[in-house]
């Protein structure tokens, strides 16, 4: 699996789900957008497990995405649900730290079942990764899961197209690898611990935006079991806004979480609209803090009819359907320009035998 197969699919209503395994993390950057720490929060794994379970063959999401804090602190867990998804017609997919990694590239047996179990893992790099973990060591690591057969991918985080960091470090990757190794380079945020040394660049235009939301598209099963529909940070740390709650795990299942986020009204005009045209047309004041935090009041009663009201106009699955074919046509690269940093886009296609194309 290349990350392009998973970028691609960053649109479409319930084609992927993220599971954070676990707040833990043994590293402590100081950028961490989730504030892991070594003693945060971890729950039952069969909460996870169980979840999975309800995936079935007719009704199963395309991945199975398992994040953090660092998934592999609980490797047994990542294989059971590797093991539940592939047995619905799901692949895996699995974002890692590499706390492990070491300069020689050799990996403890029961991590490297773990990561031999999945579809595709991606390594989180940057220069607060580097900090605790060697490059060298990550890239020898990386070449050791390429020589045992296994897609990996990069995700690269900097404050933007001048960054020098990533500058110098995409050029390493390139030349290291051969260009065999792609990179989803995204920019640094405001978030979590970042928070205490960048500031948060609001901007809100006069007049409310038609910006559809691609990251409403997703659930995510948080750490403590709650599912959601959004990844953003604050979301998941909770408490959630009502229109973003999808039930928990293990009480909910699967085919209970796809069908709310494909059918609840207000997603699908968060995904087609965005929230400043959904709250201006339910006579909601847009908030001062920006796009997402105007989300967070649109859950209201006087949100939730707008969107039931919307969703009901004849010429809205119309419009639905455009929104979605125009963001599946500009393709990963696309994604990667609109969410990530446009100079890196490309990065993405490394590993490729054709390019996937930029789209507009």
């Amino acid at each position: 699996m290349h990350i392009t197969d998973v970028v691609a699919l960053r649109p479409v209503p319930a084609a992927v789900v993220f599971m954070m395994l676990t707040r833990r993390c043994p590293l402590s950057c100081a950028h961490c957008s989730t504030n892991s720490m070594r003693a945060s929060e971890q729950h039952n794994g069969e909460i996870f497990a169980e979840f999975a379970r309800s995936f079935t063959a007719e009704d199963h999401p395309k991945i199975a995405y398992l994040t953090g804090g660092e998934p592999l602190l609980r490797p047994k867990l990542v294989r059971e649900i590797a093991a539940a998804a592939h047995a619905a017609g799901t692949q895996a997919v699995l974002i890692s730290g590499f706390y492990f990694a070491r300069p020689d590239g050799r990996i403890p047996p029961s991590l490297l079942r773990s990561l031999l179990a999945v579809d595709h893992v991606t390594v989180s790099l940057d220069e607060f990764h580097e900090a605790q973990v060697s490059r060298a060591a990550v890239f020898a690591t990386i070449a050791t899961l390429l020589d045992a057969g296994q897609d990996v991918s990069l995700q690269i985080v900097g404050t933007g197209g001048d960054d020098p960091y990533l500058k110098e470090v995409t050029a390493g990757l390139r030349n290291f690898f051969a260009n065999r190794v792609p990179a989803l380079v995204a920019r640094l945020r405001p978030v979590g611990r970042a928070r205490m040394f960048l500031s948060k660049d609001v901007h809100r235009d006069a007049q409310p935006i038609v910006a559809p939301c691609s990251l409403a598209a997703w659930p995510l099963v948080g750490f403590d079991g709650t599912i959601v529909a959004c990844c953003l940070q604050k979301v998941v740390d909770g408490p959630a806004p009502e229109h973003l709650v999808l039930g928990t795990a293990p009480t909910t299942k699967w085919p209970a979480v796809a069908r709310a986020m494909r059918d609840r009204a207000t997603l699908r005009v968060l995904r087609t609209y965005g929230p400043e045209v959904l709250a201006d047309h339910a006579g909601i004041e847009l908030s001062a803090e920006g796009y997402c935090a105007t989300c967070a009041l649109v859950g209201q009663p006087a949100g939730t009819a707008a969107a039931e009201e919307l969703t009901r106009r004849p010429a809205f699955p119309i419009i639905e359907d455009e929104v979605l074919r125009m963001q599946l046509e500009s393709g990963p690269t696309g994604f990667a320009a609109r969410y990530g940093i446009p100079e890196y886009a490309d990065m993405l296609n490394l590993g490729l035998e054709s390019p996937v194309p930029t789209g507009p």
